[in-house]
């Protein structure tokens, strides 16, 4: 039997890193006051016009548009304004940049000026810049309950917590139903190891934000954290909203797997991979299951064949799949596998002590 399951591939609390760059990108786009959260597509009327004018909503047509602007104007602040936030868009931070601070030397009195250059800046791994930005967005607009939670966000990225928890407690003073406060708040309470606030935090941000998808898996995490099959109706609940993403499908198969519940893993895991077939992890734990706990090495085979089809570094499933050719006396196959495992991971002991006993066993 393999006897090795990754203890990394198992449910956890998302990368928080992660979880801010995601979040990040989703209210970059904001009005300079607007604690509902919209996007700048049903903000920003000059975007609207655009598309109007144009017969076509592209980046790029719109960038044009907004360059033509500043051609025939170049003190048209907001044109900056705008072309910077549709470079974000792009990808290209560095014009972002450019152009958002042209915005604010023309006109230094807008907050949502400063809220967009504090966002790039973030983005960017400015986080002095950025909080700096944050501030005085929040001085020129005390209601800016986007900038609030976005210095909240910065805060805690550098472990700031209770920074973090005075800007999300203003934002909420402001406006007592934004979904996302709450969240963040749990998200807080997580890094903080304090799991009975972040469930309380989580499930009230669920109250206010029925459809945030993220808020679901995360409280699914925590309670399988605990062992508790409560988990499994938040996951149901995130894939009723996001019915095509793999996540909420890989943690109910990881959740039944930990319980034990094999066939109800391998179920889960199979509707993922009909969603995507090339996730590697799920072949990776369908093998582990075929291998331990079904004894079908045939099968399991098969599996670590695929998530290698994908990934050629993963060294786990070379390990995997030599075990697999061991335990079917392929020996020669297996110590090729565990050789190539051992050398793509030099750390991974495990390798190199299956490879000699095996050696030493057959020759």
């Amino acid at each position: 039997m393999l006897n090795y399951f990754n203890p990394s591939l198992s449910f956890k609390i998302h990368n928080l890193t992660f979880l801010i760059c995601i979040i990040a990108f989703g209210i970059l786009f904001t009005s300079c006051h607007n604690s509902s959260i919209k996007s700048a597509v049903n903000n920003s009327s000059a975007d609207s016009s655009l598309s109007k004018q144009h017969g076509g909503d592209t980046i790029p047509a719109r960038i044009n548009y907004y360059t033509g602007l500043i051609s025939s104007n170049p003190a048209n602040a907001n044109a900056y304004w705008n072309r910077g936030k549709l470079e974000v868009l792009s990808k290209s931070y560095m014009p972002a940049l450019a152009d958002l601070t042209r915005a604010i030397r023309l006109d230094s009195t807008k907050s949502g000026y400063y809220y967009n250059l504090a966002d790039v800046e973030f983005l960017t791994g400015h986080t002095h810049e950025a909080r700096d930005a944050f501030m005085v967005s929040i001085r020129l607009d005390p209601k800016n309950t986007d900038a609030m939670l976005k210095l909240a966000e910065l805060y805690l990225y550098v472990e700031k917590y209770e920074d973090a928890i005075t800007l999300i407690n203003q934002a909420l003073r402001v406006n007592p139903y934004i979904g996302k406060a709450y969240f963040l708040k749990g998200m807080i309470y997580i890094e903080k190891h304090d799991t009975a606030k972040a469930i309380s935090s989580i499930q009230t941000s669920i109250e206010q934000d029925p459809n945030n998808y993220d808020a679901y898996i995360q409280i699914g995490l925590l309670f399988a954290a605990r062992g508790d099959a409560i988990a499994l109706s938040y996951y149901d609940d995130a894939t009723n909203i996001e019915p095509q993403n793999p996540e909420s499908y890989y943690d109910k198969g990881m959740f039944y797997q930990f319980g034990g519940d094999y066939d109800n893993a391998i179920k889960a895991y199979q509707e993922l991979l009909q969603i995507d077939s090339t996730y590697k992890n799920a072949y990776y734990n369908l093998g582990v299951i075929y291998n331990e706990d079904k004894t079908d090495y045939t099968k399991s085979l098969g599996y670590f064949n695929q998530v290698i089809k994908y990934d050629t570094t993963y060294y786990m499933a070379y390990y995997g799949r030599a075990n697999c050719f061991e335990m079917l006396k392929q020996y020669d196959k297996a110590l090729t596998d565990y050789n190539h495992a051992y050398r793509i991971n030099p750390k991974f002991k495990e390798a190199e002590k299956a490879y000699q006993n095996l050696k030493s066993k057959t020759h």
